[in-house]
């Protein structure tokens, strides 16, 4: 199957990890923006190094900047994103919001979370 045809066929998927990303996003306090769209990610299919199966694979830059994104539909059709986030956390003084990563099978009950790190020293 194609890259383009591959994004067509998960694309309730993709666009249900954007949302939860977002809704995790907003019950922490920060700005929902923080998460690209799926149409600005770049995809590219990839062969599982274990099954041969067909990955695909999205990637994002956040030009000027160090935030970064992935996002892996799996042949199994498990989900994984992870977008850098690298802010403090505004619910969690003196923690910064590392990345969120959203991951799962179901677009209707994808898990969400964003990673801590302690507050970064010089900054």
């Amino acid at each position: 199957m194609e890259t383009a045809a591959l994004v067509e066929h998960h694309q309730t998927l993709l666009d249900a990890a954007c949302v939860a990303a977002r809704e995790q996003l907003e019950k922490s306090g920060f700005d929902i923006a923080m998460i690209p769209a799926t149409g600005q990610y770049s995809f590219e299919q990839r062969n599982d190094p274990f099954t041969g199966d067909a990955t695909l694979n999205g990637r994002w830059a956040l030009e000027g900047s160090q935030r970064r994104a992935t996002l892996v539909i799996n042949a199994d059709g498990s989900l994984l994103l992870e977008c850098d986030l690298l802010c403090p956390h505004p619910g969690h003084a003196g923690r910064w919001a590392e990345q969120i990563s959203v991951w799962g099978r179901d677009p209707d009950n994808l898990r969400a979370e964003v990673g801590l790190l302690a507050e970064l020293e010089g900054c």
